[in-house]
């Protein structure tokens, strides 16, 4: 009997321990640092001088994240690819499953080295980390030095942030609409709104900085024609823009389409916030944008 109860405390203990790993997995994750094949030429290479291992990586993974939630979604930002959809984990196999819902179907599988309260490792190869960097590289970005490698080590560290309305979660789906390949072709006014949920996540970003008076906003985790700086605003020429715009929606004729609605936004003079912050003065630019948008296309609704 005590043998038999000893075996059944042990089974127990395993299976708490199984269920306990899955709950830490909700949480809001930040990406740190990475491992793989070659780091030391990637820190080398993509270093400014007079930075450490720690602020490399740090400016590299700014607002990466992966955000696991109670009702088996997720949202994932990771060298600029954004994923939603819903995860899965094998505790027995110790894998952790991540089923993109847009058409891209950009599916991940990570082995979970380590789940703790407040770090994460996460393990995948190459074909998982090569579909997203293809999608996004350039000459400036570094995603050079992530390619064509055996295996991907990355170190994630919880964050305490929550956010009771998805409404106020840039990472929420319903802040990244427009960037969630359809699956089908979108008519006139679906394109439309999702124009307008791209500069309702512009309104957000400034808006959040605000609120939070966070010491930054970082641009570099997602693709705009948009450009908002300290001496203006203007819209890159859709040749800029095109290779990361056109991701967004069902084809290239419907990317230019939604670029010709972000000319709209520039059909009124801007003005510009004095004696404000920044933070401010940057989201009632995209509210003017916004409503330019609105007020060049109320005649186009009513035919």
């Amino acid at each position: 009997m005590k043998t038999i109860a000893i075996a059944c405390v042990l089974i127990l203990c395993f299976s708490t321990c199984k269920k306990d790993e899955t709950a830490l997995l909700v949480q809001r994750w930040r990406f740190v640092a990475i491992d793989m094949p070659g780091v030391k030429t990637f820190l080398r290479e993509t270093g400014a001088a007079g930075d450490g291992d720690a602020i490399t990586f740090q400016k590299f993974f700014l607002d990466n994240k992966l955000v696991l939630r109670k009702d088996s979604s997720f949202d994932l930002v990771l060298m600029k690819q954004y994923i939603h959809g819903k995860w899965k984990f094998d505790a027995d196999r110790k894998e952790l499953l991540l089923e993109d819902a847009s058409y891209n179907k950009l599916n991940m599988q990570f082995s979970t080295d380590t789940v703790e309260p407040y770090q994460l490792h996460l393990a995948t190869d190459e074909f998982a980390i090569d579909k997203i960097i293809k999608r996004h590289i350039d000459d400036k970005n570094g995603f050079n030095y992530l390619q064509h490698k055996q295996y991907y080590q990355f170190f994630l560290e919880a964050e305490d942030e929550r956010f009771a309305d998805a409404a106020d979660d840039l990472y929420s789906k319903e802040n990244n609409l427009w960037r969630i390949k359809p699956n089908h072709s979108e008519t006139a006014a679906e394109i439309k709104e999702r124009v307008l949920n791209h500069l309702q996540f512009w309104e957000l970003l400034f808006h959040d900085a605000a609120e939070h008076e966070r010491d930054y906003v970082s641009y570099n985790w997602f693709s705009s024609p948009i450009v908002i700086a300290t001496n203006g605003t203007i819209l890159q020429f859709y040749e800029e823009a095109k290779s990361e715009w056109d991701q967004n929606f069902y084809d290239s004729v419907q990317a230019k389409a939604g670029y010709d609605l972000l000319i709209k936004c520039f059909s009124q003079k801007i003005k510009y916030l004095q004696h404000t912050g920044k933070y401010e003065r940057n989201e009632d630019i995209v509210k003017q944008l916004r409503s330019n948008l609105i007020n060049a296309t109320k005649n186009q609704q009513k035919l």
